[in-house]
Protein backbone atom coordinates (compact mmCIF):
# COMPACT_ATOMS: atom_id res chain seq x y z
CA UNK A 1 0.00 0.00 0.00
CA UNK A 2 1.22 3.48 -0.85
CA UNK A 3 1.71 6.12 1.85
CA UNK A 4 -0.44 9.21 1.02
CA UNK A 5 1.49 11.86 2.95
CA UNK A 6 1.05 15.47 1.83
CA UNK A 7 -1.91 14.93 -0.45
CA UNK A 8 -5.00 17.14 -0.08
CA UNK A 9 -8.32 15.44 -0.22
CA UNK A 10 -11.15 17.14 -2.08
CA UNK A 11 -13.49 17.17 0.91
CA UNK A 12 -10.85 18.86 3.10
CA UNK A 13 -10.35 21.50 0.44
CA UNK A 14 -14.10 22.15 0.03
CA UNK A 15 -14.69 22.39 3.80
CA UNK A 16 -11.75 24.78 4.21
CA UNK A 17 -12.95 26.94 1.32
CA UNK A 18 -16.49 27.10 2.74
CA UNK A 19 -15.19 28.15 6.16
CA UNK A 20 -13.02 30.83 4.58
CA UNK A 21 -15.97 32.20 2.56
CA UNK A 22 -18.22 32.17 5.65
CA UNK A 23 -15.68 34.13 7.70
CA UNK A 24 -15.21 36.58 4.82
CA UNK A 25 -18.98 37.19 4.52
CA UNK A 26 -19.36 37.72 8.28
CA UNK A 27 -16.45 40.17 8.30
CA UNK A 28 -17.86 42.20 5.40
CA UNK A 29 -21.31 42.37 7.07
CA UNK A 30 -19.75 43.57 10.33
CA UNK A 31 -17.75 46.29 8.59
CA UNK A 32 -20.83 47.49 6.72
CA UNK A 33 -22.98 47.55 9.88
CA UNK A 34 -20.42 49.72 11.70
CA UNK A 35 -20.93 52.54 9.20
CA UNK A 36 -23.70 54.95 10.35
CA UNK A 37 -26.75 55.31 8.16
CA UNK A 38 -27.68 58.59 6.52
CA UNK A 39 -30.51 59.04 9.06
CA UNK A 40 -28.08 58.60 11.96
CA UNK A 41 -25.78 61.21 10.46
CA UNK A 42 -28.67 63.67 10.04
CA UNK A 43 -29.84 63.23 13.64
CA UNK A 44 -26.31 63.68 15.01
CA UNK A 45 -25.77 66.75 12.81
CA UNK A 46 -29.06 68.22 14.06
CA UNK A 47 -28.06 67.57 17.70
CA UNK A 48 -24.74 69.37 17.25
CA UNK A 49 -26.42 72.25 15.42
CA UNK A 50 -29.07 72.54 18.15
CA UNK A 51 -26.47 72.63 20.92
CA UNK A 52 -24.58 75.39 19.12
CA UNK A 53 -27.72 77.39 18.32
CA UNK A 54 -29.26 77.09 21.78
CA UNK A 55 -26.04 78.19 23.47
CA UNK A 56 -25.67 81.18 21.17
CA UNK A 57 -27.02 84.71 21.66
CA UNK A 58 -29.58 84.04 18.98
CA UNK A 59 -30.42 86.43 16.22
CA UNK A 60 -31.01 89.28 16.58
CA UNK A 61 -28.87 89.49 19.72
CA UNK A 62 -31.70 90.90 21.87
CA UNK A 63 -34.48 88.87 20.28
CA UNK A 64 -38.05 88.61 21.44
CA UNK A 65 -40.71 86.10 20.43
CA UNK A 66 -42.00 88.56 17.82
CA UNK A 67 -38.73 89.27 15.97
CA UNK A 68 -36.63 86.14 16.55
CA UNK A 69 -34.86 84.51 13.60
CA UNK A 70 -32.69 82.13 15.63
CA UNK A 71 -33.54 81.60 19.31
CA UNK A 72 -30.47 81.31 21.52
CA UNK A 73 -30.49 81.36 25.32
CA UNK A 74 -26.88 82.14 26.27
CA UNK A 75 -24.54 85.10 26.30
CA UNK A 76 -20.83 84.23 26.60
CA UNK A 77 -21.70 80.65 27.62
CA UNK A 78 -23.92 81.93 30.44
CA UNK A 79 -27.63 81.20 30.33
CA UNK A 80 -29.64 84.38 30.01
CA UNK A 81 -32.80 83.95 32.11
CA UNK A 82 -34.74 86.47 30.01
CA UNK A 83 -33.99 84.58 26.80
CA UNK A 84 -34.72 81.27 28.51
CA UNK A 85 -38.14 82.57 29.51
CA UNK A 86 -38.73 83.83 25.95
CA UNK A 87 -37.76 80.40 24.62
CA UNK A 88 -40.14 78.77 27.10
CA UNK A 89 -43.00 80.90 25.78
CA UNK A 90 -42.44 79.81 22.17
CA UNK A 91 -44.28 76.88 20.61
CA UNK A 92 -42.22 73.77 19.91
CA UNK A 93 -43.11 73.70 16.20
CA UNK A 94 -41.99 77.31 15.81
CA UNK A 95 -38.64 76.67 17.53
CA UNK A 96 -38.04 73.61 15.37
CA UNK A 97 -38.58 75.68 12.23
CA UNK A 98 -36.42 78.56 13.49
CA UNK A 99 -33.63 76.13 14.44
CA UNK A 100 -33.71 74.65 10.91
CA UNK A 101 -33.87 71.08 12.14
CA UNK A 102 -35.88 68.12 10.94
CA UNK A 103 -35.21 66.02 14.04
CA UNK A 104 -37.35 66.25 17.14
CA UNK A 105 -35.45 67.54 20.14
CA UNK A 106 -35.54 68.36 23.81
CA UNK A 107 -33.05 69.80 26.25
CA UNK A 108 -32.74 70.27 29.98
CA UNK A 109 -30.25 71.72 32.43
CA UNK A 110 -28.83 69.72 35.31
CA UNK A 111 -26.32 70.15 38.08
CA UNK A 112 -24.58 67.48 40.13
CA UNK A 113 -27.72 66.58 42.06
CA UNK A 114 -30.26 66.47 39.22
CA UNK A 115 -32.28 68.45 36.71
CA UNK A 116 -32.86 72.10 37.55
CA UNK A 117 -36.40 73.42 37.18
CA UNK A 118 -35.69 76.74 35.48
CA UNK A 119 -39.36 77.54 35.10
CA UNK A 120 -39.77 74.39 33.08
CA UNK A 121 -38.07 71.01 33.49
CA UNK A 122 -37.63 70.19 29.81
CA UNK A 123 -37.59 72.51 26.80
CA UNK A 124 -38.48 71.60 23.24
CA UNK A 125 -40.53 68.46 22.65
CA UNK A 126 -43.45 68.16 25.05
CA UNK A 127 -42.62 65.15 27.21
CA UNK A 128 -43.81 64.05 30.62
CA UNK A 129 -41.47 64.34 33.59
CA UNK A 130 -41.41 62.60 36.95
CA UNK A 131 -41.46 64.32 40.35
CA UNK A 132 -37.68 64.84 40.15
CA UNK A 133 -38.09 66.82 36.91
CA UNK A 134 -36.51 64.00 34.84
CA UNK A 135 -37.94 63.46 31.35
CA UNK A 136 -39.55 60.08 30.69
CA UNK A 137 -37.47 59.29 27.62
CA UNK A 138 -38.99 55.82 27.35
CA UNK A 139 -42.24 57.45 26.21
CA UNK A 140 -40.79 58.65 22.89
CA UNK A 141 -40.49 56.43 19.85
CA UNK A 142 -37.40 56.82 17.69
CA UNK A 143 -35.24 55.05 15.18
CA UNK A 144 -32.11 57.15 15.72
CA UNK A 145 -31.16 59.08 18.84
CA UNK A 146 -28.28 61.45 19.53
CA UNK A 147 -27.26 62.98 22.85
CA UNK A 148 -25.03 66.02 23.31
CA UNK A 149 -23.91 67.40 26.66
CA UNK A 150 -22.46 70.89 27.00
CA UNK A 151 -21.11 72.72 30.03
CA UNK A 152 -22.66 76.13 30.64
CA UNK A 153 -23.01 78.61 33.49
CA UNK A 154 -26.39 79.12 35.13
CA UNK A 155 -26.72 81.54 38.07
CA UNK A 156 -22.92 81.57 38.59
CA UNK A 157 -22.78 77.77 38.75
CA UNK A 158 -21.36 75.38 36.18
CA UNK A 159 -24.14 73.08 34.97
CA UNK A 160 -24.64 70.63 32.11
CA UNK A 161 -27.12 71.19 29.32
CA UNK A 162 -28.21 67.87 27.79
CA UNK A 163 -29.76 67.79 24.34
CA UNK A 164 -31.49 64.80 22.76
CA UNK A 165 -32.38 64.72 19.08
CA UNK A 166 -34.17 61.86 17.32
CA UNK A 167 -36.20 60.84 14.31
Amino acid sequence: MKNKKGQVWTTDYVIGLMLFILVLIITVKMVISIQPSQDQIIVYRDAVHLSDAILSKGYPANWTTTDVLLPGIADNNRINNTKLLQFQNMEYGQTKILMHTISDYLFFIKNGTGIINTGKCVYGYNITTNINCEPQLNTIKYENLAKIERMVIYNSTVVVMTIYAWN
